[in-house]
């Protein structure tokens, strides 16, 4: 292998192998040609392959599964923006191919990674790709995706009785309860990757500036800001989500444009990743005195059904907007998007138990489960509609009960 040896000398000097090695991340310097510049030992450990075997060889030709286009891509908008970009376990599951336990993680061959891309010295156009193990929460997203397909289950196996009795009922609103649960924990996780892996990001990149000298206090405290603000917005998401399921029967006086900002936070996203837009149309001091988490509960429920309905259908500009207009002795919520609509013969049984439009994806309850509370806990009504290519659901409230 022929290689400029002053080109890769550099490595001695500017990175301290002790401060790299004792990261549990694994770190790679590679230059615009996905040479490779660095090679740490934690993923010497991980690999089995020693950094002298692959100094000055391309990573792609070493990890033949790595996509070359895509990652030229992120490093070259790494490098013009200034900036990290970023591969998520979600969406790309890994970029090395490590092996791992199958006994302590059932569903996965290979550790799923995290990947930050870092400007590292941009003069020379190198970068440091630093690998995050997300095995763990990988694998708690799909235990969670397999509870919630049991709950499916379950409550298709209540399908044999058609007239409910009234233990039967209450059991429907526990499993669906528990069904909204399991997507709801799903979604806190996907939620909380992000600025995990922003966190892992900002503080490879101290450390990284301290052993260059290139650490200035501005940068720093520019660092540690962003980290507190990561932290409080994790600790946010984690209250809110207490308060979504605290079995409380209190009524509240309930401002509703913070409830359906409540809402659009547990599902924004999903909707950015579908590149859904979102328009709230209220007053922002209209509020009911009501039942805030099963009035919530419905809200999200309706919604989301509008993202699962976009899943299927070609839309090129998705949107959902939601109309709150306050009448004389009541509160009228219209939630509509552009998905499609419903079809006639489906849209007369869409409130029944058990029935849905998302054949095995669905429990049939969601809608059900809107009716119930709606109608019966909140004393309001409830009715769907579809026209011109969309779906239409209106909400009439009292505004006190």
């Amino acid at each position: 292998m022929a290689q400029n040896k002053t080109q890769y000398d550099f490595r001695s000097t500017l990175i301290d192998k002790k401060i790299v090695t004792t990261m549990n991340n694994g770190v790679i310097i590679l230059d615009s040609e996905l040479r490779i510049h660095h090679y740490n030992r934690w993923l010497e450990i991980h690999t089995h392959i020693k950094e002298k075997e692959l100094l000055g060889e391309k990573l792609t030709d070493i990890f033949g599964e790595i996509k070359e286009k895509t990652l030229l891509r992120k490093i070259r908008t790494a490098l013009r923006m200034h900036t990290p970009t970023y591969y998520t376990a979600n969406t790309s599951h890994y970029l090395i191919p490590i092996k791992i336990n199958q006994i302590e993680n059932a569903h996965f061959s290979y550790m799923q990674q995290d990947v930050s891309i870092i400007p590292f010295d941009e003069q020379n156009k190198l970068v440091a790709l630093i690998l995050t193990d997300q095995t763990n929460m990988a694998n708690t997203n799909a235990l969670l995706a397999a509870y919630v397909k049991k709950i499916k289950e379950l409550n298709e196996q209540l399908l044999k009785e058609k007239e409910l009795t009234e233990i039967q009922h209450k059991q429907l609103l526990a499993n669906s309860r528990s069904a909204a649960m399991g997507e709801m924990i799903s979604m806190i996780a996907h939620q909380w990757r992000q600025p995990l892996s922003l966190i892992t990001t900002l503080l490879a990149n101290v450390k990284i500036k301290k052993e260059l000298h290139t650490l200035d206090e501005k940068s720093m405290d520019d660092s540690f800001v962003k980290i507190d603000n990561t932290v409080k917005y994790l600790s946010e998401t984690i209250n809110d989500f207490r308060d979504y399921f605290k079995p409380n029967k209190v009524k509240l006086e309930v401002k509703l444009a913070e409830l359906f900002n409540k809402s659009i936070f547990f599902l924004k996203d999903e909707m950015t990743q579908y590149n859904i837009s979102y328009s709230l149309d209220i007053d922002d001091n209209l509020s009911v005195y009501t039942y805030k988490n099963e009035l919530l509960q419905s809200i999200i429920n309706i919604i989301k059904n509008s993202i699962d309905a976009f899943k299927t259908n070609d839309i090129t500009e998705k949107k959902i907007g939601v109309t709150v207009k306050t009448l004389k002795h009541h509160i009228s919520i219209i939630i509509e998007d552009n998905a499609g609509g419903i079809e006639h013969e489906i849209i007369e049984k869409i409130f029944e138990p058990y029935f849905s439009t998302k054949n095995k994806n669905g429990t049939g309850l969601g809608l059900y489960m809107c009716r119930v509370i709606i109608v019966e806990h909140l004393q309001g009504e409830i009715s769907i509609e579809s026209q011109n290519n969309g779906t239409k659901v209106t909400i009439n409230l009292p505004k006190k009960i």
